[in-house]
């Protein structure tokens, strides 16, 4: 465990343990996108949908061009015209607004500062680049206005993001946040989680977020930077071995399951399906994680539960007409099971 920090000084031994967790960690979370943090003041103001909707409505406003630019980026394959555009300051910001602990500064800043060396290697927005990625419409997620995004790869991968806006300045914009409809989370949510686990480890334990909880992750912390490590290298069965011997207060802690669903997902259909099952017993909402439990329930010829989900889909996403196609798709392999089933049973 960590010596306990103060406000001069850190342990340089333990900085350099925490800016490699940070990166590790980072890095793995980042690929679960194309897969809640408490609730903190933005220091960053974000558009509203009306101011939104009056810029797209005004050719002279710049929001047009911004979003034209951001779909031939992605649909290009090359991210960095996009990557200029984020406010990675604003992430962090709001991702580590709040977390009461001695030291708190120097943490944060060397937290900000591992966390861009990530985004530098990998970018925020590399899970889009070379998708369909088409602009759909403003929509407000969790109170927070964006432009919503539907994101189709070509090995049938679908997801959607919205874009919180930030003008700089006259027809001068900047992404704020990301919003994954896939993850029901932002980026600076996934970022938050992140943080006040490594700031606990620091702590003992005891570090808490704006609403005083305290953090159960922390003593674990160096189980989990080699679960990452394991992860990045592709090694799946190991991952899911590791994150079966943490101890069953941390089990289903949101960063361990999408660590283990990515490692589930890429090993068996089987072990994906143990870790949903094990997700819906800690989130029973299925819209916690809808388009990964859509095709789960897909592969077990669950129509009516994938219906379900999609129905929703659609509902907070205000329509889309790859998510009406699939839900055609649903009726049409439930009612082709019926038809096989009559057949079957009029031959007996």
């Amino acid at each position: 465990m960590f010596s306990k920090p103060t406000d001069d000084s850190l342990a340089h031994a333990n900085l350099l343990s925490l800016q490699r967790t940070v990166k590790l960690l980072v890095t793995a979370l980042a690929a679960l996108l194309l897969a809640g943090g408490t609730k903190v003041s933005a220091k960053t103001p974000e558009l509203t949908e009306a101011q939104l909707s009056a810029r797209l409505a005004d050719p002279q406003s710049g929001l047009r061009d911004f979003v034209a630019l951001v779909e031939k980026s992605m649909i290009g394959g090359e991210m960095w015209p996009v990557e200029e555009l984020v406010d990675q300051r604003a992430i962090l910001n709001r991702a580590t607004d709040g977390v009461q602990m001695p030291g708190a500064a120097t943490i944060k800043e060397m937290f900000a500062d591992s966390t861009q060396q990530a985004w530098q290697q990998n970018g925020v927005t590399r899970d889009f680049a070379g998708s369909n990625f088409r602009f759909l419409r403003i929509r407000t997620f969790k109170n927070r206005a964006g432009l919503l995004f539907r994101s189709a790869g070509d090995n049938s991968s679908l997801n959607f993001f919205s874009f919180v806006i930030n003008e700089v300045a006259p027809r001068t914009f900047r992404i704020t946040d990301i919003y994954t409809i896939g993850l029901n989370e932002y980026t600076s949510e996934t970022l938050r989680r992140t943080y006040i686990h490594l700031a606990a480890s620091l702590q003992g334990g005891d570090a808490q977020d704006a609403s005083g909880g305290k953090d159960t992750f922390a003593d674990s912390l160096e189980a989990m930077t080699s679960i990452s490590q394991d992860l990045k290298a592709g090694k799946w069965r190991e991952v899911l071995d590791a994150c079966s011997a943490l101890p069953p207060a941390i089990q289903n802690d949101r960063t361990v399951l999408l660590i283990r669903l990515e490692a589930a997902e890429n090993y068996s259909i089987t072990s994906r399906s143990a870790v949903l099952e094990d997700w819906l017993k800690a989130n029973p909402d299925e819209m916690e994680l809808p388009l990964k439990f859509v095709d789960h329930y897909l592969t077990q010829d669950r129509w009516d539960d994938a219906e379900r989900v999609v129905t929703r889909l659609l509902e907070r996403t205000g329509g889309d007409a790859r998510l009406m196609l699939q839900l055609g798709n649903i009726d049409y392999r439930r009612e082709r099971d019926k038809r096989l089933l009559q057949a079957a049973a009029s031959r007996n």
